[in-house]
């Protein structure tokens, strides 16, 4: 156990997810539960305590365990799941529900994944499968069109990896092998292969184009056998370009899918031309910048929202010449007049000749984000003070470098300069000869050969000469049945006299 003041912020953020509605869980490769917040009583009737350890994730989903298993499937693949779906909660309340699933990666491999799910019924009232839960498709966007979709998304997910196979895909999306592709040719105007290859050879003509890459490099990338095939695929490519082969009617349906998924995407994203205006924009986009009401398709967003012309006109050119831009926090004025901190993702959409089409905007609201940060901050600047106003401080020693570390505060209490660096001896020679040094000895041989904490009262000479009483605390940390680690706190319970102050 470490009395590091930063441990306060995981103190703080526990805290936050232990107090919000929304449901937040962690389950293991598994579908063991490794951790559950409070508000999994309101929703599904189970504590923390009965669930952590103890539960698979198909005891407390029930019947919707089986409609959701394809997406925990594809989070254990490590793709991040987001969608909507009613659920009811044990009080009997019917809700409709965002669930989130995010893959938890260590060293490249999956271990599990962090489970979300809020209320969103004051949000949407969109009509549901009655036998699922899951959101119905609108009337415009087809069964088959989502399926032909959802296909395409694959392939995009696979650019790097290797093409998946007709018989995977067809495994995959539930849908046999010859309607599978001759549906998928019908609607894109190309076979699946053909078209995988396409995706490929336009992210390599933008690649080979900006200069970040040389053909060889992209061959690589891509997972061609050799150099020469991925030539030979780019050289197809560009004549096609330049012959302007490229079928018309399914860049169109193309570009008509992309804007129906904008559309109906659970996320704040926006569609814009090279003249920044509106092509297509998410029901989260409307809802978040309180857009109801309004037409704003072919207009400008720096008519829509006047904020963004001064803080982001720059950076929408910048993005408009093939750039992408992030950034984690800007300051906008929204249409109902607050001010909210956003994350923005801007990257650009090539038209068939490879040029600029125009951009997509993602941004997410991280205001109370900014605000739990904010606080986190004002935080740390008490605690830090306080411990300095009560003379306390952390220590640690790591056993396998044979280092040790103490913060200002102590160094402050024993009256050593800031850049002293501590060690094992300058801590014996600090200690009163004696009792002190004999009870510190033996708190440091128990807590080291049998992993005993200790909490011991002793004298110390400070670098100036002066006596203090000194109160120390300490943890061992074991791995392997031997000490790692020691940590811990040390005060000054030095008495005051009434007549003279301590001097910090």
């Amino acid at each position: 156990m470490s009395f590091d003041l930063n441990s306060n912020f995981f103190e703080i953020a526990f805290n936050v997810t232990e107090h919000t509605e929304a449901m937040l869980a962690y389950w293991d490769k598994n579908l063991i539960c490794r951790y559950a917040n409070k508000a999994t009583a309101d929703w599904f009737g189970i504590t923390p305590d009965q669930m952590v350890n103890k539960s698979h994730l198909s005891e407390i989903l029930g019947t919707l365990f089986d409609v959701q298993l394809p997406y925990i499937n594809r989070v254990l693949e490590g793709k991040i799941q987001v969608f909507d779906q009613v659920i009811h909660w044990y009080s009997g309340k019917a809700k409709n529900v965002r669930v989130t699933y995010h893959p938890d990666y260590v060293e490249a491999e999956v271990k599990g994944f962090y489970a979300h799910m809020t209320d969103i019924s004051p949000l949407n009232n969109k009509p549901v499968d009655d036998e699922t839960g899951i959101e119905k498709l609108p009337e415009f966007l087809t069964q088959n069109d989502q399926l032909l979709e959802n296909v395409a998304k694959t392939l995009n997910e696979n650019l790097f990896t290797g093409f998946p196979s007709i018989t995977a895909l067809s495994k995959k999306h539930f849908v046999s092998e010859s309607k599978l592709k001759r549906d998928f040719k019908q609607s894109f105007g190309r076979t699946i292969f053909s078209y995988y290859r396409y995706l490929q050879m336009e992210i390599a003509d933008r690649y080979i184009r900006e200069k970040r890459c040389n053909k060889n490099q992209m061959a690589v990338m891509l997972n061609f056998s050799n150099p020469s095939n991925f030539s030979a695929c780019y050289h197809k490519y560009l004549e096609e370009k330049s012959a302007g082969l490229e079928p018309d009617q399914p860049q169109k349906q193309n570009i008509n899918h992309y804007k129906t998924l904008i559309e109906e995407a659970p996320i704040t994203i926006a569609m814009f031309n090279a003249e920044m205006q509106f092509i297509a924009v998410s029901k989260g986009w409307i809802t978040e910048y309180n857009l109801q009401n309004i037409n704003i398709i072919g207009k400008s967003i720096y008519e829509i929202l006047p904020d963004t012309k001064k803080k982001c006109e720059k950076l929408h050119l910048h993005c408009l010449k093939g750039n992408i831009y992030q950034c984690d926090g800007l300051l906008l004025k929204k249409n109902n007049g607050t001010r909210s901190w956003l994350k923005w993702n801007i990257y650009p959409w090539f038209s068939p000749s490879g040029e600029v089409g125009g951009l997509c905007v993602h941004t997410e609201d991280i205001s109370k984000i900014k605000a739990i940060e904010k606080e986190n901050e004002r935080a740390a600047k008490l605690l830090k003070r306080a411990a300095t106003f009560s003379k306390m401080g952390t220590w640690t020693r790591d056993l396998l470098t044979h280092t040790m570390q103490w913060d200002n505060v102590i160094k402050s209490i024993l009256e050593l300069p800031e850049y002293f660096v501590p060690d094992i001896k300058a801590l014996w020679m600090l200690l009163k000869q004696g009792k002190s040094q004999k009870l510190s000895k033996k708190a440091l041989k128990d807590a080291l050969r049998y992993g005993s904490p200790f909490d011991i009262e002793v004298d110390m000479i400070t670098a100036k000469g002066n006596s203090r009483r000194i109160r120390i605390i300490g943890y061992p940390e074991f791995q392997n049945n031997k000490c790692k680690k020691l940590s811990g706190i040390l005060l000054d319970i030095t008495p005051i006299s009434p007549f003279k102050t301590t001097g910090y």
